[in-house]
């Protein structure tokens, strides 16, 4: 259990303790030195409070100091950091100086020192070349200009100047920031304290004081050989001491007033013996009651017995059993992991030097994951004072600490993604000073010795030497498209984020450009085509006005052609007809024999000319009406087999005279078809025709019907001399034959098959061939049946 110690008053006889002589002591005399006591108590107390006070002004001027010379340090290092990576770069140092907001002027080291003896340049130039003699990287002028050298690159060394009060800002009245600088003593501030702050930097770097009327504390740069102080009034007595002295004579009052009519009361009732009874503000049980609900508890630490005493809150917090507990320090040790034993024993290690416990700990626990803080320090002991005594609170940490972690876990995750980010990433703070980078931000600019606080516009003069050009966004001034060396484009876009800061990100578009140029290109190529179409457009309708007269032409001879071939077969059949009666007349004696033999052979070719002939105009006269799109047939429902068979019994008598074998095959059940009966009957005549002309003596041909599908198929089929495969092709066309020279053994016009494939086309079907030299031909007409099933024949 927690150990609390108590001093207890024996009770007796103070007289008695004191001996015979404190038996004459009055009542008056003992009331004084109580009065007196008590004065030198209040006094004593006043005195420390007073040197607690000027403490805690040296220690906040010390503070001041500290940041002011940080701030000098970091600005100083900054530009130095930016003229370098300028310099390296090779930028002028008028470029540089743009770069350096807080800077005055860059300049070369020569150049400052070339100017009058006086001015003000001339004193930072001189500075300059104590710094690069000394090796030191900065310094102040007795003008209070900031004086910060370069030497990298192979030019000569180069400075730039910037006014202290950029960096240490005017601290207000009654504060006074002062640097001491190779002598040289530059004052920020209230300048009533001047005076104050040279005594104070002339004593010694590093230290503080406090005289009467001021307080002064100063910080040594050792590498700069200068020293940076703040100074404040501080008069011995301050409005808060008037406030204090008033404090304490009513606490003399109070006392003093009680001890007075205690004092009366004992001589008026002549008791020797004074009763007091105290009352604590909170009991025990309150005190309980509070931790409880602060989810605290106490611990005590006697490191003279090394054992630790814990209340049953802290006990708890600590996974112990057990109320008002006491353990060794080794035992509570032992109950932790490695690291979390470590952290423990190295804030009671600590403790003994510094006063002070603050430590953090994992506590292991079934329950799952829990965190408690240790707080503490010394436990004074009036009754034992050599005693090491530490006590304090034990902090229910958890729900603190499995924050921290998330909020750890939740940073190193972003920070991992901006890492595997391909592209450059930046963050930059409101004045625009580089706050956090990734890798692949330093390798694509080309950048080295990255580190918080440089300005963007010296890393921005430091990648200059990556890019290889730069394109502006029109519809965004905020992004930019940068191409480096290695022929890689990226499109760095700035953006200002909610904490006033910019963000930079940098994606790579390569592909994108690229396509884009060759867009560009395309776009000129095609600007060229419709350019040189529009010059030709002239010519275009020179051309297209000569194709509509050759057209018209063209109709206007096609329909000439057309109505020439109609009348001259008219007036040609007119004759024809007569001839072809009176031959027939001569052929058949009808009015007596014609006396010699030889008029009668004469009389039979006459009319076999006739005949040829009135074909041929019936041919014509049909390829004309095809042609000039007059020519219809009659569609009926009709067998398909009668016309076929009305064919072959026409011609079987020439096939006969010939001494070819002329054979029919036709289907049984076969359906009726839409078609022109003649038109059909004519098809079939002009293929068998065809089929007899090349067929040789004691031949055969096979006419035949059939169904194939959804079609008619009329196939003739010969063994004749056949047509070579690269004459298929042409055939079918009007006036066109295999062979067609005057002394062919085979006459005609050429029209029969391409009037055939006309007709079997109007009946909405198809004509093919198929033919080997020296063993036949076969023609094939295609004719659709009726999809709606079968029609009956009329």
């Amino acid at each position: 259990m927690v150990r609390k110690d108590k001093t207890v008053t024996p009770e007796g006889n103070s007289q008695a303790r004191l001996g015979p002589a404190a038996g004459g002591l009055s009542l008056a005399v003992a009331v004084g030195a109580l009065l007196m006591l008590q004065t030198a108590a209040l006094l004593l107390k006043a005195w420390d409070e007073k040197q607690t006070d000027d403490r805690a002004t040296l220690d906040r001027l010390q503070g001041e100091a500290l940041a002011a010379s940080e701030r000098l340090a970091g600005q100083a290092e900054t530009m130095a950091r930016a003229m370098d990576l300028g310099r390296t770069a090779g930028a002028s140092n008028r470029l540089i100086a743009q770069g350096l907001p807080n800077a005055d002027t860059v300049i070369g080291v020569r150049s400052a020192t070339s100017n009058p003896v006086g001015s003000q340049l001339r004193h930072a130039g001189d500075l300059a070349r104590e710094l690069l003699d000394r090796d030191q990287l900065f310094g102040v002028t007795a003008d209070g200009d900031l004086v910060v050298v370069s030497t990298v690159g192979p030019r000569s060394p180069s400075m730039a100047v910037s006014p202290l009060s950029a960096t240490i800002a005017d601290p207000g009245p009654m504060r006074l920031f002062s640097v001491v600088s190779n002598g040289n003593r530059v004052h920020l501030g209230d300048p009533a304290l001047t005076a104050r702050a040279d005594t104070a930097s002339l004593v010694r770097p590093g230290f503080q004081f406090r005289s009467g009327r001021a307080a002064a504390a100063c910080v040594p740069l050792a590498d700069a050989a200068l020293s940076v102080c703040a100074t404040a009034k501080a008069p011995f007595l301050a409005p808060n001491d008037y406030i204090r002295l008033v404090i304490y004579a009513l606490l003399f009052a109070a006392p003093a007033l009680a001890i007075l009519g205690l004092a009366r009361r004992v001589r008026e009732t002549g008791a020797g013996r004074l009763e007091t009874k105290s009352q604590g503000v909170a009991g025990t049980n309150d005190r309980d009651h509070i931790l409880a609900n602060a989810s605290a508890g106490a611990w005590q630490w006697d490191a003279d017995e090394d054992t630790i005493a814990l209340d049953t809150m802290a006990a708890r917090l600590l996974d112990i059993d057990g109320e008002d507990v006491t353990i060794t320090r080794e035992d509570l040790l032992s109950r932790l992991h490695d690291r979390d034993l470590e952290i423990l024993k190295q804030a009671f290690s600590k403790a003994q030097r510094s006063g002070e416990i603050k430590a953090i700990i994992a506590v292991p626990s079934a329950s799952g994951a829990a965190y408690a803080e240790f707080r503490g320090g010394p436990v004074p002991n009036p009754g034992h004072p050599d005693a090491r005594v530490f006590g304090g609170l034990v902090i229910d940490a958890t729900a603190a600490k499995t924050a921290d972690i998330r909020l750890r876990r939740a940073e190193q995750r972003l920070r991992n993604a901006i890492e595997g980010f391909s592209g450059p990433f930046a963050l930059w703070d409101q004045k625009r000073r580089l706050v956090y980078w990734n890798h692949s931000f330093e390798i694509d600019f080309g950048l080295q010795d990255l580190r918080p606080g440089l300005s963007q516009e010296a890393i921005w003069m430091a990648r200059a030497p990556a890019i290889r050009r730069e394109r502006i966004v029109q519809d965004d001034k905020a992004t930019t498209l940068l191409e480096l060396h290695e022929r890689r484009w990226l499109k760095v876009v700035e953006r200002q984020i909610p904490d006033q800061g910019f963000l930079t990100l940098g994606i790579d578009v390569t592909e994108n450009v690229r396509n884009e140029d060759l867009l560009t290109q395309q776009k000129k190529a095609l600007k060229a085509v419709v350019t040189e179409l529009e010059q030709s457009e002239g010519k275009n309708a020179e051309l297209a006005r000569k194709y509509q007269d050759e057209k018209l032409k063209a109709e206007h001879a096609a329909n000439t052609k057309s109505a020439f071939l109609a009348n001259m077969s008219h007036e040609l059949r007119t004759p024809l007809n007569a001839i072809n009666g009176f031959s027939e007349f001569l052929v058949e004696e009808l009015f007596g024999p014609l006396g010699d033999k030889r008029y009668h052979e004469y009389s039979v070719d006459i009319l076999s000319a006739g005949r040829h002939l009135l074909d041929l105009i019936n041919d014509i006269l049909d390829m004309s009406k095809i042609e000039a799109g007059k020519m219809t047939v009659d569609l009926k429902p009709i067998d398909p087999v009668d016309p076929v068979d009305a064919a072959v019994r026409m011609i079987r008598r020439k096939a006969d005279d010939k001494g070819i074998t002329l054979a029919f095959d036709a289907a049984d059940d076969l359906p009726a078809i839409d078609a022109d009966h003649r038109a059909m009957r004519q098809m079939v005549l002009n293929l068998v025709s065809n089929a007899i002309k090349f067929t040789p003596e004691n031949g055969r041909i096979k006419v035949s019907v059939q169904k194939r599908g959804e079609e008619i198929r009329i196939a003739v089929t010969d063994s004749g001399i056949g047509i070579a495969k690269k004459d298929l092709d042409r055939l079918g066309q009007p006036f066109e034959q295999v062979n067609q020279g005057r002394d062919s053994p085979h006459k005609g016009t050429g029209l029969g098959l391409a009037l055939t494939k006309s007709f079997a086309e109007m009946h909405g079907g198809r004509l093919t061939m198929a033919s080997e030299v020296g063993k036949g031909t076969r023609v094939t007409i295609y004719l659709p049946v009726p999809k709606e099933g079968r029609v009956e024949a009329a």
